[in-house]
């Protein structure tokens, strides 16, 4: 039955995941949660987190659910048409985004504009991304690092290395957009990609481009020659200086 109570527990259990989807994307959440949040969308103003756990006890794992045919969802209890044309959905837009995305060797600067014009294309506000690289310049993985408002995005060095490490990196690209459509790094760009730039010399991994995406534009910090003339710039300090980057500064671009 069903209860001014309950149905205020499950408003804000909803409204606590939309949160921490916002700021987290889908990185805390467990398979479970994850289906759950899905079928949110679907299925209005009731506890869905059964129905999460009976489509992952039925398929046995989030990716079979999304693989099973319309007619195996719709028997498991609690699944409805909606519900199982919405899980059909997400296996069509996941495809689409890998085929965007699926060349996995970088190994010129426009294959990476290109990478990195699938990965910020749709993008409505200033994204930051990080993409990990082996030794091959093959993609080991690429991550969203933070989302801005329509013109800023800040950005933490630390967390950006902690990403970086837990990969195994032998060299990184980073990449942002301008929703604006101003084609031309920033001065506080050029910042940034300094003090990365000075962190992964630390630690010997390689920076080896920032590329921007503004509009149907892409610009290239190596072709530019600026990343040659910021790792410069960088040895030269650490060859003059003792007062280097720390690491757990908070950056903006813009």
């Amino acid at each position: 039955m069903k209860t001014k109570d309950n149905i205020n527990l499950h408003k804000d259990h909803r409204s606590r995941m939309k949160d921490t989807f916002l700021e987290h994307d889908f990185e805390s959440f467990s398979d479970v949660q994850k289906l759950e949040f899905i079928l949110f969308f679907a299925i209005p103003q009731k506890d869905v987190n059964p129905i999460a756990h009976r489509l992952l006890n039925e398929f046995g794992s989030l990716s079979k659910v999304f693989a099973a045919s319309y007619d195996d969802l719709i028997k498991v209890e609690g699944v409805g048409s909606h519900t199982a044309m919405l899980l059909k959905t997400y296996k069509a837009i996941n495809l689409a985004k890998t085929t965007l995305t699926s060349v996995k060797n970088l190994s010129s600067v426009d294959i990476t504009m290109q990478y990195c014009y699938n990965l910020l294309k749709d993008a409505t506000v200033e994204e930051f991304y990080v993409i990990c690289l082996d030794e091959q310049n093959k993609v080991i993985k690429h991550k969203r690092m933070n989302t801005g408002r329509l013109s800023s995005v800040h950005i933490e060095i630390h967390d950006i290395m902690k990403f970086i490490y837990s990969q195994q990196a032998a060299s990184i690209i980073i990449a942002h957009n301008h929703p604006s459509g101003n084609a031309i790094f920033s001065d506080e760009d050029l910042m940034l990609t300094h003090n990365i730039m000075a962190s992964c010399l630390l630690s010997e991994i390689r920076l080896i481009d920032h590329i921007l995406v503004a509009g149907e534009t892409q610009i290239s910090m190596a072709r530019q020659g600026t990343i040659a003339k910021i790792e410069d710039a960088v040895i030269k300090r650490f060859v003059i200086s003792d007062n280097m980057l720390s690491p757990t500064t908070t950056y903006k671009i813009d």
